[in-house]
């Protein structure tokens, strides 16, 4: 039987292609194979389990059963650890460890670094080798391979997720350190026992001992990678709505020495603001305003009190250099913002690293150790007494240290922290390290290596060296541009053109490697858009029709507005408020078309008038209540302005958007889409505000365009192909702006039935006035093609109680008479089964600025809040009936 366990894959790594004599496969988990199932046995020896675990091929699910697996003939195989179930596309396969390299022992428990991994398909191989997908998932395979050997850590008996406090105190597993969270989610769910499965971590572990003063010292350095916003330098920065930052590492010293265990904690991530940089030229870019920043932040830092308890942040990003300026400025604003409600948890610190060791004397960070050590005293270390068990002291703070990409500067000052550290917790076990080195232990660190006669000062270096190289390694692709420096305590020449050559490298990465690579960890963690794991979507359609179990909900108001202003320039002093935005909704959407029409401004772009309306928008509101700026974005003369009350500004999370052109070859002309989602609470929104292509014979080319916007919005070719909410995958879906759909009559009919109209309402004559009306509409183009369309079909719209909205003669009520008066210029919602909306109103507004009229709808929604313990309750007993 031909397993894809047989490919191999040829690999550049030299971590992948180097062979350790300590390579092993430990033979722990026997795979037995079947047609319909896998039979697992574990090593009695080193896992415990009197049972044999079966995974049934055809549904995944999995039970155990007492007794020795079936007799009959069949193939079997033993693998080192076993991982979980991972969807490549949407096929599934078994993950386990083939080989790994035993790293060290702590605790009497073998520390395994993976070597090799496995892939059983649930599937014959021969259907899936056969495939239309085959190249694509042996390609994933291949990438998986390659990841997998890159820094990934497994015990059978140490959970390396914990740091030893929190061993101490019995904590669970931590989700955020666990590599295969994921692929484990659902079989832990089936209640299977959990020494089936293997925790992974991604970081770094290494380890060296000596003697001093005729006593053992064990030394561990362990470095957990944090499994959220994972990703490659590019493609992961900043924070996300759950408060998780890109890079987020927590590093661990431990020693061993007198019968006793210390242990400090740092830890280094992405500053924790809504950032980006993209692009060749890597443009960065702050994402979200400080408002909308605010609840991403503190979470953050909650995260890190609870965990830590007081948190002093390290920011060593240079204020000279434009882009670490901005980033620094972000930061310091949230920390002014944020430290009341905080309690007063956080400090901030700034030093600017390349400034402060300019002319590579690196001696000059130590005046900021100096600074912080009645911080490193005060916050101490984890101390426990062997003999006893007994727990002497714990860490009551955190240093959080970033630079731009959290890897050179940050850990070439964790390692000085690590020293002061090292240096108190061996004073308080009877050693006077200063006196052994004849000079202070952090200015040891800047010594030339070569003068260096303490062997601890060399080994100290080296593997702080090595973990940083390592972390650099999985987020950028190089090593550290600063391991010369850590290592030697010396920038020299060979140093120089490291650092050069790295840098180089780093920037071929990021154009040609990183984007595989990034895809490659989104297909790990199950955050990769072509994963299909159909067990997971059958919990999810269960879940909807249950919302009521699980959820809060409340009525929000949302106005809207659409108005094609036809290249007109809007003075700052015009009144909004007055002329369209006549009530205070809790959201605020505005639409607008043709900001600008020249040709030039086309291809320019449009941002300065984006700029300008949203100084007007933002004036007018004010004036109107607290609202606060949530985004706006512009692409070919199309804005899209989204603002809310205050009050929701920790209530509205992931917003996110997306651009379409739809013009002439998708570039000059000014059709396409702008296009905004957002969560309020646990309710997904999105605003669809489109031009579509003008003309009355145009009608298949809007329909077209109609079927792009839906398919490709949020589904476009994109770094790492990130799993997010398609269009129609959102609870609601409000698509408005000038659609150019028209009325298919002659211009003079409808002309004259507008007359009527307008004489109709002057006399009071209503029911008249309103059946013309709807006499018109059925020549609508929306109306008329709506039940054949699947996409309009999606939507419904309030009753038009208005004249059509173009075409108008300049600053006039007039209709041009060469063009057929229409309903350009519409507002419709769709949504969900589960969902609720009304119109509280639907109307055009006389306004003569263009030759469309605005028109705007004010809609009640109702959104929901789910509440977590009911949901995983609700989950619970989903998985028992399935089961």
């Amino acid at each position: 039987m031909q397993l894809l366990t047989s490919f191999t894959i040829n690999t550049d790594n030299k971590n992948a292609q180097a062979k350790s004599t300590k390579t092993q496969n430990t033979q722990i988990f026997k795979v037995h194979f079947y047609p319909k199932q896998y039979v697992i046995e574990t090593n009695q020896k080193t896992i415990t389990i009197d049972k044999h675990l079966i995974i049934d091929r055809d549904n995944g699910n999995l039970y155990e059963k007492d007794g020795a697996p079936p007799q009959s003939e069949h193939q079997q195989m033993a693998f080192s650890a076993f991982l979980g179930t991972i969807y490549i596309l949407d096929k599934p396969f078994l993950l386990l460890v083939d080989e790994a390299e035993l790293i060290c022992t702590i605790d009497e428990q073998d520390i395994f670094q993976i070597a090799s991994v496995a892939f059983l398909p649930y599937e014959p191989n021969e259907k899936i080798v056969q495939s239309a997908k085959a190249n694509e998932i042996l390609k994933m395979i291949g990438h998986l391979r390659k990841l997998l050997v890159m820094g990934f850590y497994f015990s059978y008996g140490y959970d390396l997720t914990l740091s030893k406090v929190k061993q101490k105190i019995e904590e669970k597993t931590e989700e955020k350190f666990l590599w295969n969270l994921n692929l484990i989610r659902n079989h832990l769910k089936q209640q299977i026992d959990r020494k089936w499965l293997t925790n992974i971590i991604q970081g770094f572990i290494n380890y060296f001992y000596l003697y001093i003063n005729g006593k053992k010292l064990d030394f561990y350095l362990i470095s957990r990678r944090s499994c959220k916003r994972a990703g490659t330098r590019y493609n992961a920065r900043g924070i996300d709505d759950d408060g998780n930052v890109a890079n987020f590492v927590e590093t661990e010293q431990i020693i061993y020495y007198n019968n006793h265990c210390c242990s400090h904690l740092q830890v280094r991530g992405s500053v924790p603001i809504f950032w980006n940089q993209r692009g060749l030229l890597t443009e960065t870019k702050l994402m979200r305003s400080a408002e909308l920043t605010k609840s991403a932040f503190k979470k953050h830092f909650k995260g890190l009190i609870e965990d830590y308890s007081r948190v002093i942040c390290l920011n060593l990003m240079a204020k000279k250099k434009s882009a670490e300026q901005m980033v620094t400025e972000g930061f310091e604003e949230q920390v002014k913002l944020n430290t009341e409600e905080l309690n007063g948890n956080i400090k901030y610190e700034w030093f600017d690293f390349h400034h402060e060791c300019k002319n590579n004397d690196f001696s000059q960070s130590n005046p900021l150790i100096r600074k912080l050590m009645e911080h490193i005293r005060n916050f101490g270390f984890y101390l426990e007494d062997l003999k006893t068990k007994k727990v002497l002291s714990v860490q009551h703070g955190i240093f959080r240290t970033n630079c731009m990409d959290c890897l050179d500067r940050t850990n070439f000052i964790q390692t000085k922290i690590a020293m002061s550290v090292f240096d108190l917790s061996t004073k308080q076990l009877g050693v006077d390290f200063q006196n052994l080195l004849k000079m202070s232990p952090i200015e040891a660190l800047d010594e030339d290596s070569s003068k260096i006669t303490n062997y601890f000062i060399q080994y100290f270096k080296n593997i702080w060296a090595d973990n940083g190289d390592m972390l650099s390694i999985q987020y950028t692709g190089t090593g550290s541009t600063h391991t010369n420096i850590t290592r030697t305590g010396q920038r020299d020449i060979t140093g120089t053109l490291d650092h050069g050559t790295k840098s180089l490298l780093r920037f071929v990465n990021q154009n040609f490697v990183d984007n595989d690579k990034q895809e490659t960890i989104d297909i790990l963690l199950g955050n990769h858009a072509d994963i299909t794991a159909s067990y997971s979507k059958q919990i999810d359609e269960k879940l909807k029709t249950r919302l009521q179990e699980f959820c809060n909900f409340s009525e929000r108001s949302i106005l809207v507005v659409t108005w094609n202003v036809g290249g007109q320039t809007v003075p700052q002093s015009y009144d909004l408020n007055k002329q369209i935005i006549d009530y205070s909704a809790d959201i605020i959407v505005i639409g607008l078309q043709e900001m600008v029409t020249s040709g030039t401004g086309l291809v320019v772009g449009s941002s300065q008038y984006l700029q300008d309306w949203d100084k007007l928008i933002a004036t007018n509101l004010r004036q109107k209540d607290k609202y606060i700026y949530i985004k706006s974005k512009e692409l070919l003369g199309m804005g899209l302005f989204i603002y809310a009350k205050e009050r929701f500004q920790d209530r509205i999370t992931k917003v996110s958007y997306d651009t379409i052109k739809l013009g002439f070859l998708g570039q000059i002309a000014n059709k396409g889409a702008v296009v905004i989602k957002m969560l309020i609470d646990d309710t997904l929104i999105c605003f669809i505000n489109c031009h579509l292509e003008h003309g009355q014979k145009s009608l298949s080319t809007r329909l077209q365009s109609l079927k792009d916007i839906h398919q490709n919005i949020f589904n476009q070719i994109g770094i790492g192909k990130k799993k997010e909410e398609k269009i129609e995958q959102c609870d609601y879906r409000i698509l408005f702006g000038d659609l150019n759909f028209r009325l298919n009559l002659e211009a003079d009919k409808v002309i004259t039935s507008t007359q009527r109209h307008k004489l109709f309402i002057d006399q009071s004559r209503i029911h008249e006035a309103k059946e013309i009306l709807q006499q018109l509409q059925k020549y609508d183009e929306i109306l008329t093609n709506r039940e054949q369309n699947q996409y309009l079909k999606q939507y419904k719209e309030a009753d038009i109680n208005f004249l059509p909205t173009y075409k108008f003669e300049p600053y006039s009520n007039i209709y041009d008479k060469l063009r057929t008066p229409s309903w350009t210029d519409r507002i419709l919602v769709g949504q969900h089964e589960h969902c609720e909306h009304k119109y509280q109103y639907y109307k055009c507004h006389d306004i003569n600025y263009s030759d469309h009229r605005p028109v705007s709808a004010l809609i009640n929604l109702k959104t929901r809040k789910e509440i977590a313990e009911k949901k995983s309750d609700v989950i619970s007993s989903i998985y028992k009936t399935e089961s």
